[in-house]
């Protein structure tokens, strides 16, 4: 008897399962409702055989690669062929089929087996990508708002300006804020939107991609992140990796701005609820992280216990910067007592130390513009500029470039 789990939207479900429950070998066991329910049940060695749709809530490249790592035999239900060649899905099934033909593909997808050869490459979630990609710097650190988000923002700016084309990501599921920063519209995540449009296999649509970007001017591009934090499941960590390797491939740079949280960050995490995966998408596909912390005793005392972990020590290539400099919270001498506490406590004898600059700051974010905009003479943009910018992959590279003042919106 061949045990069915189906996941197909309630258009067919019916359907399904009266084709399914008629067939003397096979039987539903189980009827999820949504692709957490799904993986949930695979890993747990429900079923011998998934139908799934296009259209099932939570479906697509990446749950598919899931449930197939987990052991799932699927079924692709639907008038898709092309979509489910594209997510490695080979049995499929039509609506205009009848139970008989249902009933082959299922014994034939029963039998089949679980361990494939060796593939002569590694798949390809969507067709290949060509040119070179750019350098990825991940804007990470220590949590309590430290200034990670308005560090990104600058960088990002000063990329495009002196380094060429720059594509900068709010990728934080946590507490996204480019978008109202930057006096750009949230009600639709464009993040969301491109994982939703490379889980579809349509990756590859450079229009449709730049359709789902904001243009502030000529080469310094915005991708908005959630406007709210409890669609974090929409951001799923393969897909993530397939849109950051695409979004390379439109500019000379790419600034990704994350959450700070990691956890759960070990091998036994529930996959299936992996609140910050995409923060760990971000950090596994970086370049160049930096390390952000504020000048102050509680954020490097976060710091230092930042570095110590495993996560930080893996990393290939990091810069420590102090953000938010200031006398009043560190006391006189404030930059060599930063330094000199990095240097005893965590062995850090190069970190980037940047001022407080809360006018310019405030500025910006009330008039709706980046900083390098709105107060390009400020200490705190002329401190990346001089101090954190050489430190990028590229670097070497700079030239000075003439940036248009307009906004677009593309």
């Amino acid at each position: 008897m061949i045990d069915v789990v189906i996941a197909v939207d309630v258009e067919y479900e019916a359907a399904v399962v009266a084709a399914v429950s008629g067939l003397p070998d096979a039987q539903v066991v189980r009827r999820p409702a949504d692709e957490t329910e799904l993986l949930a049940l695979v890993a747990g060695g429900t079923g011998h055989v998934v139908v799934l749709s296009r259209w099932f809530p939570g479906a697509d490249a990446d749950v598919v690669a899931r449930l197939r790592a987990a052991g799932g035999r699927i079924v692709g239900f639907g008038e898709d062929a092309a979509l489910f060649a594209r997510w490695g899905i080979a049995h499929t099934a039509a609506p205009g089929e009848g139970p008989d033909a249902l009933g082959a593909v299922l014994r034939d997808c029963a039998d089949s087996l679980l361990a494939p050869p060796r593939p002569s490459a590694a798949p390809q979630a969507g067709p290949p990508v060509a040119g070179r990609a750019a350098a990825l710097t991940a804007v990470w650190g220590t949590g309590s708002s430290p200034g990670r988000s308005t560090l990104a923002v600058v960088l990002a700016h000063l990329l495009a300006r002196r380094a060429g084309g720059t594509v900068l990501v709010d990728a934080d599921t946590v507490s996204s804020s480019l978008a109202p920063a930057l006096g750009l519209l949230d009600e639709a995540p464009q993040l969301a939107a491109l994982c939703r449009l490379v889980a579809a296999g349509a990756g590859a649509d450079a229009e449709a991609m730049g359709e789902r970007i904001s243009v502030l001017e000529p080469g310094f591009e915005v991708v908005t992140g959630l406007a709210r934090a409890e669609r974090w499941p929409e951001i799923r960590a393969g897909v993530l990796t397939e849109v950051l390797d695409r979004l390379a491939h439109r500019a000379e740079h790419l600034v990704v701005d994350v959450s700070d949280r990691i956890d759960p960050d070990d091998a036994h995490a529930d996959p299936h609820y992996d609140r910050h995966q995409a923060t760990r998408a971000v950090l596994d596909r970086a370049d160049h992280v930096l390390l952000v912390a504020s000048a102050d005793p509680l954020g490097l005392q976060r710091l230092v216990r930042l570095l110590e972990s495993e996560r930080v020590r893996e990393l290939d290539s990091a810069t420590v910067v102090v953000n938010r400099l200031r006398t009043s919270a560190v006391g006189p001498g404030a930059e060599e007592r930063v330094r000199a506490v990095l240097a005893r406590f965590a062995g850090v004898q190069d970190a980037v130390v940047l001022p407080e600059d809360r006018e310019a700051v405030d500025a910006a974010v009330l008039a709706g513009r980046s900083p390098v905009e709105s107060a390009r003479r400020s200490e705190l943009v002329r401190a990346v500029e001089e101090h954190l910018l050489p430190r990028l992959p590229g670097a070497p590279q700079m030239r000075l470039r003439r940036r248009g003042r307009g906004r677009m919106s593309a």
